[in-house]
Parts: structure tokens; sequence; C-alpha cells
């Protein structure tokens, strides 16, 4: 390699041209080494170099005059590190690899990897508590409907008599007198006994006597009694059958309610 130094008939001293040499040798590895193996090499021609003649190689380079450059030595030593090296061709630095970016990047896609699971997994969980209320929901609604209202209970006696036949007759769609118009017929026909029968009147001959709370004959007890209500002497089956017979032939059940004569 040349180095291109200043033409003088200065003779140069063994240790100059020494360095001169290793300092080519350092330039050309710098050309074609990588950067760390160059700053080895660099380092191992340090070694090898007196510090005094590797700053006057350096001066000559930089375009001193021998004279300069040995003066320049005495009062400011040189690093071969600063000796003039051939730039780094383009291809090498734009093949070099930015790590940091890498690792950002890296970082970057996992963070949002994570943040995607994550809502996903939330995603699910949210349809699995709704799916599971939904099916509460219907087992409730199920076992509504399969589960049987609570029975009414009435009291045993007339007024619980009264409340229960009234109730059957609503829900057969009936006409449904008051309660105090029914109490009013009990009380005058057997007044208040269930069990009362009459075998002393016309009704006697004719058809046997009359039976019950509110007395009806059997043949109009047969005919407006309700299917499951057919006893005669049970009092609100008794009152369900006088009911729907007055309705039928006056009209209203209150229109003989309170009068004082048979019905």
């Amino acid at each position: 390699m040349r180095l291109d130094l200043p033409r003088t008939r200065t003779r140069l001293g063994a240790g100059v041209l020494m360095a001169s040499c290793v300092a080519a040798s350092a330039v050309l590895a710098g050309q074609h080494a990588t950067p760390a193996e160059a700053a080895t090499h660099m380092t191992t021609v340090a070694d090898r170099i007196p510090a005094q003649d590797a700053a006057q190689v350096s001066a000559l380079l930089a375009g001193a005059k021998p004279a300069e450059a040995a003066k320049a030595t005495e009062s400011a030593p040189v690093e071969l590190s600063k000796l003039p090296t051939t730039a780094k061709p383009a291809a090498d630095q734009a093949a070099q690899v930015d790590v940091s970016k890498l690792l950002g990047g890296a970082k970057a896609a996992e963070e949002k990897k994570a943040a995607e699971d994550k809502k996903a997994a939330e995603a699910k969980q949210a349809a699995e508590a709704k799916q599971a209320e939904e099916k509460k929901q219907a087992e409730a609604k199920k076992a509504a409907a399969s589960a049987k209202p609570a029975e009414k209970t009435y009291a045993n006696n007339l007024d619980g008599w009264i409340a229960q036949a009234r109730d059957i007759l609503a829900a057969h769609g009936d006409k449904v007198p008051s309660a105090a118009s029914i109490h009013a017929r009990a009380l005058t026909e057997s007044s208040g006994n269930p069990k009362a029968e009459n075998h002393w009147d016309g009704n006697q001959a004719l058809y046997g006597g009359t039976y019950g709370l509110i007395q009806t004959i059997k043949p109009t007890f047969a005919s407006y009694s309700l299917p499951g209500h057919k006893d005669i002497l049970n009092p609100v089956d008794n009152i369900i059958a006088g009911v729907r017979y007055a309705n039928d032939r006056y009209g209203s059940f209150e229109t003989v309610a309170y009068g004082k004569q048979g019905y």
C-alpha cells in the first residue's frame, strides 16, 4: 500500500518506517474486517509500535513535513486508533442489524398477543356467564311452570263453605251471587245445617223430601250439580247446585235469596 507521504529528502528512522508499515497493515485490515476484528487488530498494532513513532506516522499522514512531524511527537502522542482509515462500505453499514429495534418489535408483538389472548379469555368468560344465567332462568321458569299453586284452604263453617262454593262457581263461569245472599238463604232453608232433611212437605211425596244446606230435591241437585260435586249433603256441593238452579230459573240467585218461602 502507498501511504502518499510527503516527498522529502529527510531520512526516516527505522522505527518510523516500521510504524508506517504496521499502520498501513492496520488500514488494510480495516477495509476488509468487521468492526470488532478491526478494533482487535488496531489494538495489536498499537502494542507493536512505539508511541513516539506512531505519533510521527500520524502527523505525516495528516500532511505535516518530516521535521514538523518529529517535533509534534515530542509534545502530543497519537493513538493508532485515530489514524485515517478507509470508510466502511455502505453495504456493510446497511447490513448492520439494529438489535434494539428487533427486540422492541418482538416485545410489542408479544404484548399485542397477550392483549388479544386476554380479550378472548374475557369474551369467553362473559359468554359462559351469560349461558349459565340463561340456563338458570330457564330452569327457574320450568320449575315455576311445573309447580302446583298452593291449594287454598277454607274454614269448615258456613262462611268457609260459602267462600269455597263461590270460587268453584267463578272458575266454572257461572254467575256468582254475594256471600251475604247465600248466607241468608242457608239460614232460611236449614238454619245453616248442612245435614238438614225435610220429609213433611209436598216435596216428600213427589221427590222424597229436600236435603242439605239450602234444601234441594234430588232431581234438581242431580241436574245442576257440577262434576266432582255430587254429594247432596256436602254443604259446598249443595250451594253450587242451588245457586245454579236459581240463576237458571229466576235469572239470579239473589232474586229468591232473601224470601221466606221456598224456591
